[in-house]
Order: C-alpha cells, then sequence, then structure tokens
C-alpha cells in the first residue's frame, strides 16, 4: 500500500506543468498602439530580448476640410500654437522647430513627431470643402491618428479683409459677424485626414 502511495506522488511530481496561455489577441475593434508594438523575442538560449519594431517612419500630412462662409486665409497663429494629437497630446510650435518626444519604456528608444514649419498653409476659400494639407510632421516611431482643433486659429473676411483672431475650433462649427462687409461669416463641418507623403 505504502509502495503504491509513494509511486503515484513520485509521478505527479514528474507531471508537466499545465499549459502556458496563449498571448491573448486584441479583440475586434480594440485600437493598437500607433508608434510601436513590443514583444519578448527568443535569442536562442532559452532567454529574452526585448525587440522594438518601429510601425511608422516619415512624413505624415494633416489635411483640413471645412466649409467656409465669407472667409478665407484659416490658419494657426504664434509660436506657441498647439497641435492637439491624439488624445489630447498637444504639440506645440507654430513655424518654429518644435517636437513631440516619447521613450519606450522597455528599449529607452526614443520616437517622436516633430513639425516642419515650413510646411503650414493656410486653409483659403478656393478650398471650401476640400482637403488641403495645412501642415507635415517628421515621424519617428509614432504615427498620428486623430486630431482635435482647438483654439488659436485666425481667418480674414473674403471681401472686406476683416481680421478674425482666436478662432476656436473645438466644435467644428464657429460663427461671426463681419461689421465692415455686414454679413455673417462661418466655418462649418470641419473634419481632417492624414495621409502620408
Amino acid at each position: 500500500m505504502r509502495k503504491a502511495q509513494w509511486a503515484r506522488r513520485a509521478a505527479a511530481r514528474r507531471s508537466p506543468c499545465p499549459a502556458a496561455r496563449p498571448w491573448p489577441r486584441p479583440t475586434e475593434g480594440a485600437q493598437t498602439a500607433p508608434a510601436f508594438y513590443d514583444a519578448p523575442e527568443s535569442n536562442g538560449n532559452g532567454s529574452s530580448q526585448h525587440r522594438a519594431e518601429r510601425a511608422t517612419m516619415g512624413k505624415i500630412a494633416l489635411q483640413l476640410k471645412a466649409t467656409l462662409e465669407n472667409i478665407t486665409n484659416l490658419r494657426p497663429v504664434g509660436e506657441d500654437f498647439r497641435w492637439y494629437l491624439k488624445d489630447s497630446v498637444a504639440l506645440k510650435g507654430g513655424r518654429g522647430s518644435a517636437s513631440m518626444v516619447q521613450k519606450c519604456k522597455l528599449c529607452a528608444r526614443e520616437n517622436s513627431i516633430e513639425i516642419l514649419s515650413s510646411t503650414i498653409k493656410p486653409y483659403n476659400a478656393e478650398d471650401n470643402e476640400n482637403f488641403k494639407t495645412i501642415v507635415e510632421f517628421e515621424c519617428r516611431g509614432l504615427e498620428p491618428v486623430d486630431f482635435q482643433p482647438q483654439a488659436g486659429f485666425a481667418a480674414e473676411g473674403v471681401e472686406s479683409g476683416t481680421a478674425f483672431s482666436d478662432i476656436n475650433l473645438q466644435e467644428k462649427d464657429w460663427t461671426d459677424y463681419d461689421e465692415k462687409a455686414q454679413e455673417s461669416v462661418g466655418i462649418y463641418e470641419v473634419t481632417h485626414q492624414f495621409v502620408k507623403c
């Protein structure tokens, strides 16, 4: 009896561990990391080596589309203008040099988005209801996936040249009145898209 019990216990100790769970797959519709994907990689001797694969490198243009009413030359204003890219991350810089830098916690690799100030262009009356590139970004390991326009834009009346400053596009619509031209002005249905240059 004792011999049989000992044999069962010894067999249990030799039994393999339960199968390890596979790495969970993203559920349908889940958002993946826009910058890079980190995963363990075997180096051949049983240990793991960190690997960071850059998903995006190069220039990416932000294109704007809107319906303009009696207004033109819509543009960002000031050296401290903030481009709100994805999750309200503020990328600061108008026509000066500016960038956003993030460091990978695992490999310490620096990933960045830099504003190419020479590419900043106004959205004019002739661009009405068409997509137009208003700025380009140099992306290294990071990719913008969303843009939230807010305050800091300016524009002018088409006929009068009346200046309108501190235009806030957070609601995707903006209206005012041009006293000089005696007509309403507005910016409506603001939308955007990113394209690779």
